[in-house]
């Protein structure tokens, strides 16, 4: 079946141009042609790349597979691809499989492959040729993935079931069907005459014409017994079919029966034996990868298999080499499966314990032909094979131990030392090297007195400089730069530019903020200490190599931490290793992310090991290049390296020097840009839920913050550096060029689906899918900065354009960085300094940037920002928190006076009104330029989100400063704006309700409905609307409850805000219903498209109203429980209450102005023109519902100090007015 194009990601990066070239080269073939192209590829030779970009031909591929396993017409056995005359679809169809599973190996997203039904089709060909290619493809998927195990059960059983039927024993070699002799090419009197005979028994379905006496009939056994089947003339398929016609074999045995005639009807063939051999060790294998053995294990690897398997490889049969790869294949398989008893015989058997066994004997044989060009080497795909099972044999401990014992060190060594560099030569040579990784952990001696580290280090050069051909640029920075305050203003702004392809140029980014027009980058060759500008055109070392030098590297990480070479380390940097790893650091772009970040390790772990050998690195410039490629280009954007790089600081600022070229690059600025591009989202976000450390933020700020703890002289720079971080984040949100995006564009930038955890024993070459997919990821953002972000996606408002950016994600991403750094050590350094550079400003002044969207509020990201101002409270006691949000709060409050101001007759809804007169009103309640008065609500209500977040708090000292603010004058008049705010709120409220409710309104009025009609989209205009309340006069006064924001339960239900505006917030039940219900059966009719567009439109302002009022009422709750100091539980009521400490001055002045509140709802005057008196009755039900939770706590004890302010205000006479 086709690629379901629904599961391809949303922003698809770019697929590397060799791999484009040849997809465009395979599409445009026909299929002569494509054969051809097809044979002509036999190694992966060009980068690994997504699955998806492959997605074209993998359908046209799927599409030649179902014609090749079409059966013939009337003849249910015969494949399209096994008739003669279709010769030339069957090597089209071979070919295919072949280049797939080569196209398997080497890319990710291996779960869009969706041919599998074809495949299962395809194993029951008449012609091995074909079951064998099928074989090899799902032989791929089974060890680089878990895909077959995670097949859906209807593919999956079907599959497994023929190569069951396909592994299954055929008697082993005590009756004479060994798999060495099977091998041979012997007469046929060898062999038992049962191999040529088709004995077949089984239990019939009952046919049509016996119906009547079931019981006889389904326990017959029947059996089909043809003696010398090799003999008849006819094709397998054939004599399958008519036997089905003869006999009513059950479905689920005819496969079985299939495979057994056509093994029987090749027996006596020895080319078809080898074939049948070696599809019975290739299903053998792909059963154990699938985790698929689980009732069969005991009769498909029976007693005498591994012996079998061995003797299959004594065997001196030249020709027999392909067999013999399958045996060490299946060998190395069983070597896996878990906890298996077979490892001990598997070592036995091949004598890899003693010098001269059998196994160590061949790895020399083989290794020695590698190497000497006198001699023949051994095919390619055996010794894969044999390597491969080398590599799993020494990753257990039974294993290392006896390669170690049989002296198998010389011999890797070897090949590290004299191997070729093509490209099927160095994955042996990766291969050795990860052997030798292994068996070190077992034993150093071996490596020691063969000098293995120089060999390594030797060909640790040789690679890089091979790779330096197709790359030569190198960092070379000026030993001695200027002094930082030397630089004129301009020139750190053009660092960035200095390496000129690597810099985000288009990202609006802060790198492009800070300069609308980069300078021309001829200018700044001047001034750059780069050699050349870095290489354009995208290469990037071929895979085989870069997996070499990943391997190099992890052992040279582990051997330097080594105590065992405690002696021979200290010289490790004086040779060409530190320039090997220079030109690996200085082209990330060349490497990839993972080497770049092997090689900072390796000079990192070096560092640590060894503190007083970093001048040396310092004088052979290694440093300086680090610095360089770390600070002044932009680092690869992945997780891991992000994560890493204050360690690798920590490790350069070991000594005074390192310290101060450090800061001479203004680290801190330039690291935490990261922060802010969209380049490095995808690599902040957490990749699965289960990862267990955080995300990369919170990780990299509490990294900061031990650096910082380390240098205590980086404290003022990195804290003046965040503040600046802060101001960054406060100009993007105020910055009328941009806007937030909506969080349905933040899911397409480039994030993988994650691939689901692979089984144990995929491992061997990929180290894990979703780290190379995101090493892609990094590898394609960082040639050309994210298109999708730039150009395409510009929302208009009104006229101008407006950039979208991911506001929200950088702003929880700086917060969670920030509230690491500060909070990281119950210590409160780093908030101190944080307030004394005047932190403070622009951190509050986020909570109200302009170009946030209306559901910041309720966001993770405004929760973060809250959680930093509680942290500095709480750490630094510092009440200036409190007094910078208050002012700031102060100031929204202002702007919305005329929300205060009822509307002149026929009346309305304020907020309506505003959003009638915006002008294009799709998208007016993003733009803060439409709607001022719905964005300071948004404001208003993140700064209470922030108080609320600070007033929780248990400490009493806190809780003091707390009461203190409030009390001031500043938080009086702060106090008295909210409780005007808040009548004013339940005011809109109700009144957007009652519009959004059919029938709310009497027939005829005019109440708010010029605003109404403003809001229908354009092209509604000309249908004549009725008006709204016109239909049924008889339900004037239906209850405004149930209609909670109809049409989609995303705003809280009104009706709950409403009734129960109160504090532990506990709507009545009906409010939560969607829909008119109830009262009024006829209503859910009511609603015509056009006002279904309007309550659309309403529905934001209705639910950020609503979400405020809640939120005020929650902050009056808690400074009530302030001011009254913790409420006294006693436990038995006859006790006296202890006196509770007197109320200080600012507890009661903040009590007076709580009840002047409750006051004012209670004595409050609906607007004179309003059309139903049932608005009054919902506001005093309001008020009324919040008066008692202000009053009373919740065992309904009074709180003395709150009740005696509500008396001296006059409450209760309105109470009872």
């Amino acid at each position: 079946m086709k690629v379901d194009r629904t599961k391809l990601k949303k922003t698809p990066t770019e697929a590397p141009a060799d791999c484009r070239a040849l997809i465009e080269k395979l599409k445009g073939c026909s299929d002569e042609q494509l054969v051809t192209e097809l044979q002509q590829i036999k190694t992966w030779n060009i980068g690994k790349c997504e699955l998806y970009h492959w997605v074209d031909l993998l359908d046209r591929f799927d599409a030649l597979l179902a014609e090749a396993g079409r059966p013939v017409e009337a003849m249910s056995w015969m494949l399209a691809c096994d008739r003669p005359e279709r010769q030339p679809l069957k090597a089209l169809l071979l070919a295919l499989l072949n280049f797939t599973a080569l196209l398997i190996e080497y890319d990710f997203s291996r779960h869009l492959y969706s041919s599998t039904q074809h495949l299962t089709t395809l194993l029951a060909s008449s012609d091995m040729h074909v079951v064998l290619a099928v074989l090899n493809l799902l032989y791929v998927f089974s060890k680089r993935s878990n895909y077959i195990t995670r097949l859906g059960s209807e593919r999956r059983g079907p599959l497994l079931a023929r190569l069951q039927h396909l592994a299954e024993s055929w008697g082993g070699k005590e009756n004479g069907f060994g798999l060495a002799e099977c091998c041979r090419d012997l007469h046929m009197m060898k062999y038992p005459p049962s191999a040529t005979t088709l004995h077949f028994e089984f239990y019939a379905e009952p046919g049509v014409e016996v119906k009547v006496d079931k019981r006889a009939t389904s326990t017959t056994l029947h059996y089909i017994h043809i003696e010398q089947l090799d003999k008849i003339s006819e094709s397998p398929s054939e004599i399958m079919e008519s036997l089905t016609k003869m006999y009513s074999i059950p479905k689920d045995k005819q496969m079985l029966l299939f495979t057994h005639i056509r093994l029987a009807h090749g027996f006596s063939n020895h080319k078809k034996r080898l074939q049948a051999v070696q599809a019975r060790l290739h299903a053998i294998s792909i059963l154990v990868y699938s985790n698929a053995l689980q009732e069969s294990a005991n009769s498909i690897l029976y007693n005498g298999l591994i012996e079998e398997l061995v003797d299959v490889l004594q065997i001196t049969d030249k020709q027999l080499m392909d067999i013999k790869a399958a045996s060490l294949r299946t060998l190395t398989s069983i070597v896996h499966l878990e906890r298996t008893p077979k490892l001990s015989s598997i070592i036995d058997c091949t004598g890899t314990a003693s010098y001269h066994g059998f196994l160590p004997v061949l790895v020399r044989n083989c290794i020695q032909a590698m190497i000497d060009p006198s001699m023949e080497p051994y095919p390619h795909q055996f010794a894969t094979a044999l390597f491969s099972f080398l590599y799993h044999l020494a990753s257990y401990d039974a294993g290392g131990e006896a390669l170690v014992s049989c002296g198998m060190m010389e011999a890797l060594l070897k090949v590290i030392k004299f191997l070729g560099d093509e490209q099927d030569q160095i994955t042996f040579v990766t291969r050795a090297v990860r052997v030798v990784d292994l068996i070190t952990n077992l034993d150093m001696a071996a490596f020691q007195s063969h000098s293995g580290l120089s060999i390594f280090i030797y060909r640790l050069e040789h690679e890089v400089d091979l790779c330096r051909r197709e790359c030569p640029f190198v960092i070379k920075p000026k030993v001695q730069r200027p002094p930082a305050a030397a630089l004129p203003e301009g020139e750190d702004m053009e660092t960035d530019m200095e390496v000129t392809d690597v810099a985000m140029e288009s990202s609006p980014g802060p790198s492009a903020e800070a300069r609308p027009d980069p300078p021309a980058p001829a200018a700044v060759a001047g001034t750059s200490g780069a050699a050349g500008p870095a290489p354009r055109g995208g290469v990037q070392c071929i895979p085989q190599r870069a997996a070499l030098l990943k391997s190099m590297l992890n052992f040279l990480k582990k051997a330097i931490q080594d105590p065992a070479f405690s002696d021979g380390i200290r010289h490790v940097m004086d040779g060409s290793l530190p320039t090997s790893l220079k030109h690996i650091i200085s082209n990330a772009e060349y490497y990839g992310p993972s080497l770049f970040l092997l090689a900072t390790e390796v000079v990192t772990v070096f560092v640590f090991q060894e503190p007083s050998l970093l001048s040396s690195l310092q004088d052979n410039g290694l440093t300086d290049v680090m610095l360089h490629a770390l600070l002044i280009k932009d680092v690869p954007a992945t997780r891991e390296v992000l994560g890493s790089l204050p360690n690798v600081f920590s490790a350069l600022c070991l000594n005074a020097r390192g310290l101060q070229s450090f800061v001479q690059c203004q680290p801190f600025e330039r690291l935490f840009k990261v922060l802010l591009s969209p380049d490095y989202l995808p690599a902040m976000r957490r990749r699965r839920s289960s990862d267990p450390l955080g995300d990369t933020a919170s990780n990299l700020g509490s990294a900061v913050d031990e650096l910082m703890r380390h240098q205590p002289t980086l404290k003022t720079d990195a804290t003046t550096a965040i503040i600046k971080l802060l101001e960054e984040i406060c100009s993007l949100g105020r910055d009328p060029r941009y806007i937030c995006q909506k969080p349905s564009m933040q899911k397409a930038d480039g994030t993988a689906a994650a691939p689901p955890p692979r089984s144990p024993h995929a491992a061997e070459e990929a180290s894990s899918e979703d780290e190379e997919e995101e090493e892609v990821q990094a590898m394609q953002s960082f040639g050309a900065a994210q298109q999708s972000e730039a150009e395409p996606s510009q929302t208009v408002v009104g006229t101008e354009e407006r950039i979208p950016i991911p506001l929200m994600d950088y702003i929880l991403n700086v917060m969670k960085f920030v509230e690491s750094i500060l909070s990281n050590n119950t210590t409160d350094d780093h908030c101190q300094e944080f307030v004394a550079q005047r932190g403070l400003r622009p951190l509050v002044t986020i909570l109200g940037l302009p170009n946030l969207p209306v559901d910041f509020p309720t966001s993770a990201a405004c929760q973060a920002v809250a959680g930093v101002c509680k942290s500095i409270l709480t750490l630094s006691h510092e009440p200036k928190v409190l007094q910078e949000g208050l002012v700031q709060l102060e100031a929204v409050l202002s702007a919305l006076e005329p929300l205060h101001r009822p509307i002149e007759a026929p009346g309305g809804s304020v907020l309506l009104r505003e959003l009638a007169a915006a002008g294009a009103v799709a998208d007016a309640t993003l733009s803060a330029q439409a709607t001022p008065l719905l964005h300071a609500l948004t404001a208003a209500h993140a700064f209470i989100m922030m108080f609320v977040h600070t007033c929780r708090v248990g400490q009493s000292e806190i809780r003091a400063i707390s009461v203190n603010q409030w009390g001031s004058q500043l938080g009086l008049s702060v106090l008295g704006k909210l409780s005007q705010l808040y009548c004013s709120l339940v005011w809109e409220s109700t009144v957007l309700l009652s519009l959004c409710t059919p029938n709310s309104l009497p027939p005829g009025c005019e109440f708010g409905q010029a605003d109404m009609q403003k809001l229908v989209p354009k092209e509604e205009k000309t249908a004549p609307s009725p008006p709204q309340g016109g239909r049924r006069p008889e339900a004037e006064a239906e209850a405004p409850g149930p209609a909670g924001g109809a049409g989609g339960s995303d705003p809280p239900p009104a009706g709950g805000l409403l009734e129960g505006m109160g504090l532990e917030g506990e709507p009545l039940a009906p409010m939560e219903t969607d829909e008119p219900s109830g009262s009024d059966p006829k209503a859910k009719a009511k609603i015509t498209p056009a006002m279904a567009a309007r309550i659309k439109q309403i529905k934001p302002l209705l639910s950020a109203s609503s979400r405020l009022g809640r939120a005020l009422a929650e902050l009056f709750g808690l400074l009530v429980k302030l001011c009254v100091g913790s409420p006294v539980r006693q436990r038995r009521s006859h006790h006296a209450a202890a006196a509770a400490p007197a109320p200080t001055a600012a507890a009661r002045a903040t009590a007076s102005a709580l009840t002047r509140l409750l006051t004012k709802g209670l004595s409050w005057q609906p607007p004179p023109y309003t059309p139903t008196p049932r608005f009054r009755l919902t506001f005093f039900i309001c008020s009324v519902g919040f008066t008692s939770p202000m009053l009373f706590d919740e065992r309904k004890f009074p709180y003395h100090l709150m009740l005696q302010k509500f008396l001296c205000s006059g409450g209760h006479n309105a109470l009872f007015e």
